[in-house]
């Protein structure tokens, strides 16, 4: 006859065989309530007749948990431990406890409702002091709008601005012109013309190699030629011409469908194409804005986006968005780990008029609406950086 581990740990099906011996500690296992002699760590033999007859023999024996059930229930040392066994036997083998995991909190969209930022009175001082420092961003939309002026918004073709601004995500602006050249060259056409030969290019690869220089070739080709034969098919042309009579949130909705156009892309394609009153969120000007609180800290691309689009006064977004791409690229402290992709050629740092004015500037920039003061703060403090 044997005795069995009575350890309290749950969920084995099987107990390890242990040995027990006559120095080993006596004590009451809690779980059974009965007189034991522990073992080790969590791990019991129970007091029997025959452990006492046994360790007077000085034998040992391994304790193997199947033998208690033929323990004799007269004797009285065992009965509980004997009752205990069988009840437990009887029923399933206990499950391990699973371990709590803390679950993954998804983060919540921000809410950018709240938000009172920016003034237009920011925006305006914003726009007048990047103006100062970078004069030939606002000098090249002057020419912009000018041109837009006189042909009535109907400067580019419509297709040929967004195949362009797909060909831009992600990359350079070097890269991407490169790749737009490359695929003028290889299937040899101007305007929609070239559009066409790409719908009718059942040769993806050939589009693929034309525009390699620009990255994620295979992904950008499959896109724009789908995108094009979708059109075709929709409307017997590759010209989306179509877009300058539909409404904002029309458009949205129409290119949204296709894969590679996302809010970002739209937004482009109707500010710098259509002439729309858009206001763009790339990854500078979402930088720039986290920094000056316009935005919450943990806001993406698409909220600030909503929120900016809505903030930002239609006048300045052109000029606005222009400048603080340009600026993310110039200014250390504006670029991201402070390492501007072009810093100025002489080595020297720009000394940023969105961080480094003083709080009486920043507080009248700030207050109320008045864009014409917002404009002269701008200025004013660009001429006394100047100086210094």
């Amino acid at each position: 006859m044997s005795n069995c581990d009575a350890r309290r740990t749950s969920g084995r099906k099987r107990a390890i065989p242990l040995r027990y011996s006559p120095t080993s500690k006596i004590n009451e296992d809690p779980m059974l309530k009965i007189k034991c002699r522990r073992i080790g760590k969590n791990r019991f033999i129970p007091i029997t007749a025959e452990t006492v007859k046994l360790e007077s023999e000085g034998h040992s024996q391994q304790v193997l948990p199947d033998r208690i059930a033929s323990l004799s229930s007269s004797d009285p040392l065992i009965i509980k431990k004997e009752e205990n066994v069988r009840s437990n036997t009887n029923s399933q083998p206990l499950k391990k406890k699973k371990t709590q995991q803390r679950k993954k909190v998804k983060a919540k969209p921000t809410n950018t409702h709240n938000m009172q930022r920016p003034t237009a009175a920011e925006c305006h001082f914003a726009t007048a002091a990047l103006a100062a420092l970078h004069p030939h961003v606002v000098e090249a939309n002057d020419d912009r709008r000018k041109t837009l002026l006189e042909s009535c918004g109907m400067r580019d073709s419509v297709t040929d601005a967004i195949v362009s601004t797909m060909l831009s995500q992600n990359t350079t602006d070097a890269n991407s012109k490169a790749a737009y050249a490359s695929l003028k060259k290889t299937l040899k056409g101007n305007g929609d013309d070239i559009w066409a030969a790409v719908e009718a290019c059942d040769n993806i690869e050939k589009i693929e190699n034309a525009i390699r220089v620009a990255g994620l070739a295979k992904t950008r080709s499959e896109r724009i030629h789908s995108l094009l034969r979708t059109v075709k098919e929709e409307r017997g042309s590759i010209s989306m011409e179509y877009l300058r009579d539909m409404t904002d949130e029309e458009i949205k909705a129409e290119l949204g469908r296709f894969k590679g156009l996302g809010p970002k892309t739209i937004s482009c394609v109707l500010l710098f194409a259509l002439g729309r009153p858009e206001f763009p969120v790339d990854t500078h000007v979402l930088r720039i804005t986290q920094k000056m609180g316009w935005v919450w800290s943990d806001a993406t691309r698409e909220s600030a986006y909503e929120h900016l689009n809505r903030m930002v006064p239609a006048e300045v977004k052109l000029d606005l968005h222009c400048l603080l791409v340009t600026h993310g690229k110039q200014c250390h402290r504006c670029a991201a780990n402070g390492r501007p992709q072009f810093p100025p050629k002489d080595g020297s740092k720009i000394k940023c008029p969105l961080f480094d004015y003083s709080p009486s500037l920043k507080m009248m920039a700030s207050s109320g609406d008045d864009k014409e003061n917002a404009n002269m703060v701008g200025l004013n403090f660009h001429r006394k950086m100047v100086v210094r």
